[in-house]
């Protein structure tokens, strides 16, 4: 896999595991913290309704209402990434470009060979062989988790059963209308931003979510996230800035060779 689309993999998955999980109408209360543990470590969600901040693996994500970019910040190299609307054109036509290449080395094969050289290349080239479908079924049951209840959901990929969440509504854990909105607004630009990388069918499907999962078992690696703590004390401006001193980069433009 190039480092373009790892970058933007591990973007999008650290956003469907941490912060995907909003989706309801909430209290009144402004700031929200929610903290996840999992097999991989601690990271936490930090809410407001002007920002939202995502802490994990040594790296944090951050989105601010008033800037229309993801922002993916990379601390021990006191660097970061800027993801917005006009660099993620820039990334879609260079990814268009790269599928127009490596089909085109593909149509030279013969026949019976395209098939398997399209799969292998599938790590290298995101899209190549399709985006897929993500969906989401209700399952019926219900469970509690640290004390809040909630849905049991499976996800669907491709027709297949996928990762599992169990949503609780988002009033239970106090998150507000506006913070609400600004994470809303947050997923409607990834999701944007996404769309003809090939990329689009890794994340969670949002808009079905009617509240928020507090857990969550991915699939692939079979790890199990679930929600440890929540807490509405004020969070400092600071939280979401990025030090002066922090140099950007551009994305990595994606290449296969």
């Amino acid at each position: 896999m190039t480092r373009f689309s790892k970058r933007l993999t591990l973007q999008a998955a650290t956003l469907a595991c941490g912060v995907a999980i909003l989706a309801g109408p909430g209290s009144a209360l402004a700031d929200t913290t929610l903290t996840y543990t999992g097999a991989s470590g601690t990271h936490d969600v930090a809410i407001t309704p002007e920002a939202v901040r995502i802490d994990d693996e040594g790296q944090w994500q951050l989105y601010r209402a008033d800037d229309p970019a993801i922002l993916s910040v990379e601390p021990a190299a006191r660097t970061y990434t800027r993801l917005d609307r006009s660099s993620a054109a820039r990334i879609r036509s260079q990814m268009d470009q790269l599928r127009s290449r490596m089909e085109q080395r593909l149509s030279r094969l013969p026949e019976g060979k395209r098939t398997a050289a399209r799969v292998a290349m599938a790590d290298e080239v995101p899209g190549l062989g399709g985006t897929g479908r993500v969906g989401l079924e209700a399952t019926g049951a219900r469970d509690t988790v640290n004390g809040v209840p909630c849905k049991v959901y499976q996800v669907i990929r491709n027709g297949a059963a996928a990762d599992t969440m169990c949503v609780a509504s988002a009033g239970a854990l106090g998150l507000s209308g506006t913070s609400f909105k600004t994470v809303q607004s947050m997923f409607g630009l990834l999701q944007e931003m996404l769309e003809g990388t090939g990329l689009e069918g890794i994340g969670l499907p949002y808009q079905s979510l009617d509240g928020m999962p507090i857990r969550f078992i991915d699939s692939v690696s079979g790890e199990q996230r679930v929600l440890s703590g929540v807490s509405h004390a004020t969070i400092a401006d600071s939280r979401f800035e990025i030090p002066k001193s922090f140099v950007e980069e551009q994305p990595q433009r994606p290449s296969a060779g």
